[in-house]
């Protein structure tokens, strides 16, 4: 059976319709106001118990409930596997269950090779080349396979069934250049930070060149782009203007933590032009 499917924009109305537009709805509006609330959260001036806010001698300064949240780590290798590939298993059950309308449209599918190339690179190419990175605490890999396995559902389901995007689209167009440079901007700093320290280094340097002559968190600054971009190709549909804002609000509290962390360790040192995240800016 045909389905009669949505514009972009009806996809904030979802909540009146069918179950599975529902269940996508108030996926969204949950996600939205979860990650909405842990940005303020961040903001206060907690740090997410992980990666160099993990150490044992920061965790002795932390809560109990942080402490318990630190004690379990994670090979960062396995951790980002198993936390990111429900995003491909989705993604590969609702091109498998998709409506053929969806699955012919150069617009969705423009918009869903976005989403999945991206997941490629998280899952499988990433974790690979990490080298020398900090234990990923159990809650957390757990709490970022269960963002990883809504979000894909809702992001890959809208694609194959319930949206109409257009190829020719200015928003296409648009975000497809935004996603690009994000991806850039994003594996560049990758790039950087893997291999600021030579073989047998440890402690922490200061990241040089690319975008981290602006900010302090190139690679987050690429990756909100890049999901800024997503969120364009699919007109501003909810489930990508979700992703867009969480995206956001995860990982840009962590990026000005990361600033107040390098000017409180490397004091003059660290470049005074710098800003936290967005070049001139913030």
């Amino acid at each position: 059976m045909s389905l009669q499917l949505s514009s972009p924009m009806d996809s904030f109305r979802w909540y009146s319709g069918g179950f599975e537009q529902q269940t996508i709805f108030w996926i969204c509006t949950s996600l939205g106001g979860m990650f909405g609330l842990s940005a303020v959260v961040l903001l206060s001036g907690v740090d997410a118990p992980y990666g160099r806010y993990n150490q044992a001698s920061e965790r002795q300064l932390k809560g109990t409930v942080l402490r318990t949240l630190s004690s379990c780590g994670i090979s960062p290798k396995v951790a980002w596997i198993l936390q990111e590939c429900p995003t491909l298993i989705a993604a590969c059950w609702c091109w498998a269950t998709g409506s053929e309308e969806c699955k012919t449209s150069l617009g969705n599918i423009l918009s869903l090779f976005c989403f999945v190339a991206h997941y490629v690179n998280r899952t499988i190419i990433y974790p690979l080349r990490l080298n020398g990175s900090k234990p990923i605490p159990l809650p957390v890999m757990l709490m970022a396979t269960s963002f990883c396995s809504a979000n894909g559902f809702i992001q890959c389901r809208s694609l194959t069934r319930y949206l109409e995007l257009s190829a020719t689209s200015w928003t296409m167009g648009a975000g497809l250049f935004l996603w690009g440079l994000g991806v850039y901007i994003n594996t560049e700093a990758d790039s950087i930070l893997r291999n600021l320290r030579k073989p047998g280094e440890t402690g922490y340097k200061i990241p040089q060149g690319s975008m981290f002559e602006y900010v302090s968190g190139a690679n987050f600054f690429g990756e909100i782009v890049e999901w800024t971009g997503y969120a364009l190709t699919m007109g501003g549909a909810l489930p990508g203007v979700t992703f867009a804002l969480c995206t956001a609000f995860n990982i840009g509290p962590r990026a000005i933590a990361h600033h107040r962390w390098y000017l409180d360790k490397f004091k003059d040192a660290y470049p005074k032009s710098r800003k936290a995240l967005i070049p001139y800016i913030l």
